[in-house]
């Protein structure tokens, strides 16, 4: 039933997460698809664990920056299953909870889903100091009447929540029907909220938002080191942010996925039962 798809280029957490999302991925009758975005197979291959055919790996080669958005959209050509879930790749979920909102998408209805919120492994991961918590607001309403919330906040220094708007999961057919994420959001910041608002304002879906993980801690350097130089992540977001409120404005609710897929294909290759062939 579950697809979990999970982007991946160099980053340790992996190993320590990826038991717990194949035992997710397991009790949803799915499986997972690790996307290596020129990552290295040689650090990628310890991580894995044991092979089986609930594990894959989608290398990609040859890209010279991380793109969290073609690595999703690519991973989900690479998919099979009727639900997919998009987890980063230092997220511990508990796996019941993520096979309960995969059964729910899976029978039916309007919906979409994410995680309402992740609790950090080491709180005060951002060395807050004087201001301990920060957040906003975004609200839309467009002309045909569809209405779009979104509450985010940067981890709460004193208890290490934060909401959790990448942990997304979503019905393939929903998810094609708006050409999935759109690469053309290239950095870090706003990918994540903009399939939420193009899922909410384009298809006319409603959010579910329940359930909590355990994101393993890191600095800002392991979040940017593999994107396209930015004077800082929030100027990153706040760029991204400009440019899918355009797309909004023009009703433009469409990713990328058919143009990823395209430029892709020819550098990606897969391998199943979670073995990697080094060169």
């Amino acid at each position: 039933m579950l697809s979990i798809i999970i982007s991946w280029r160099d980053r340790d957490e992996l190993g320590r997460a990826l038991p717990a999302l194949r035992a997710a991925a397991r009790a949803a009758g799915g499986d997972v698809t690790v996307v290596n975005y020129s990552g290295t197979d040689q650090l990628l291959m310890p991580m894995l664990g044991e092979p089986g055919p609930d594990l894959h790996v989608v290398t990609v080669a040859d890209q010279q920056y991380f793109n969290k958005a073609a690595a999703q959209n690519i991973g989900a050509a690479h998919a099979r299953h009727p639900v997919l879930f998009f987890c980063d790749c230092d997220i511990i979920p508990e796996p019941e909870q993520v096979a309960d909102l995969a059964r729910r998408l899976h029978a039916g209805g309007d919906q979409f889903a994410t995680l309402a919120g992740v609790r950090e492994s080491e709180i005060n991961s951002r060395g807050a100091r004087h201001v301990v918590s920060f957040g906003y607001e975004l609200r839309i309403r467009t002309a045909d009447g569809r209405q779009l919330r979104i509450v985010d906040n940067e981890e709460d220094g004193q208890d290490g929540t934060r909401q959790a708007p990448g942990l997304l999961l979503v019905r393939r057919e929903d998810f094609l029907a708006i050409e999935g994420y759109n690469s053309d959001l290239h950095g870090w910041g706003w990918e994540d909220q903009d399939m939420i608002s193009r899922l909410t304002l384009g298809r006319g879906l409603e959010r579910i938002n329940e359930g909590y993980a355990l994101h393993l801690s890191h600095d800002d350097h392991a979040r940017t080191a593999f994107y396209p130089k930015m004077a800082s992540r929030w100027e990153s977001r706040d760029r991204m942010l400009r440019k899918a409120l355009a797309n909004y404005d023009d009703a433009n609710f469409l990713g990328s996925y058919q143009r990823d897929v395209a430029a892709l294909m020819p550098h990606a290759s897969r391998a199943s039962g979670g073995k990697v062939q080094l060169a």
